[in-house]
């Protein structure tokens, strides 16, 4: 390859990154926002992972979620923040499981 072009093509390469980069966080806005906003009052590990599948599941997997799906999911980030006690996470996600359905 010739000095000038592959300079060229180096250069070019050069200018499209910080725009896929760009492309690439801005994909994980949702997603990113679901996780600090539900964690933000996390008190719990086990609570925090539950939170993590759900928001995953809600912004990375949503093409395949089924209404029912949906909606425990919601529940299961609206609800578990600020939990403490494993007694209440198993509580809250029997009466999310029982909202979707599932």
């Amino acid at each position: 390859m010739k000095p000038g072009i592959h300079a060229a093509a180096c250069a070019a390469v050069a200018l499209m990154l910080p725009g896929a980069a760009f492309a690439l966080t801005d994909g994980n806005a949702p997603y990113d926002d679901c996780m600090l906003n539900a964690l933000r009052e996390s008190r719990n590990g086990a609570a925090a992972q539950l939170i993590q599948r759900s928001c995953d599941a809600l912004y990375r997997n949503n093409a395949m979620l089924l209404p029912r799906e949906r909606r425990y999911h919601e529940c299961v980030v609206q609800s578990l923040p600020g939990v403490r006690d494993n007694y209440a996470i198993q509580q809250i996600m029997a009466i999310c499981s029982r909202r979707g359905e599932m």
